[in-house]
């Protein structure tokens, strides 16, 4: 019979612990003041652009697009697009990431950028960006433009036409057939 108690005993003993245990060990709910981080929504080979006046200004596709919830902004990895003049002329290009802001609609896109109108010229640059009031899309950190024989860099060409006319700032240097300006 001692060997009974002893089992009751321990048993006892050890669901009086466990119910002691999970007592202490339930998380506190957190209050409704609590800072929270950020709600992302992710979605893999998405799509998005910019339409304005019926017309398609943009389409960037991406390997990884990050939307948070909360503030509608817009991180991409891995990004293919495309920039419609309206002529019907295109920029195509590729960069490793981006960021589009969604109050604004402007994106800036980084890494590994290469770019290419339909008509033949091509870009090099640390960073494209898109200022959507502005209609304005740029080429920032030693920004490079070749055209047939023209040659241009600088800290920023920036462009409202798919770079057919631009304006170089910072270090701006052309080169035309030879001749440097």
């Amino acid at each position: 019979m001692t060997h009974k108690k002893m089992i009751y005993g321990g048993a006892a003993v050890f669901l009086l612990g466990l119910i002691i245990w999970a007592i202490v060990t339930v998380p506190e709910t957190p209050s409704p003041d609590a800072p929270s981080g950020p709600r992302i929504m992710s979605y893999e080979n998405n799509t998005i652009h910019e339409e304005r006046d019926g017309r398609t200004v943009w389409t960037l596709t991406a390997k990884r697009v990050n939307v948070d919830i909360d503030t509608n902004d817009t991180t991409m990895q891995g990004i293919e697009g495309i920039f419609y003049g309206e002529d019907g002329r295109t920029l195509s290009l590729k960069a490793d990431e981006g960021h589009m802001d969604s109050s604004t609609h402007d994106v800036i896109l980084t890494g590994g950028i290469s770019a290419e109108t339909s008509d033949g010229i091509i870009l090099r640059s640390n960073a494209i960006q898109w200022t959507a009031a502005d209609r304005v899309l740029s080429a920032d950190g030693d920004a490079v433009l070749t055209r047939d024989n023209l040659y241009a860099r600088g800290d920023r060409i920036a462009s409202t036409d798919e770079f057919r006319q631009f304006t170089i700032e910072g270090n701006a240097h052309i080169e035309k057939g030879g001749e440097s300006k």
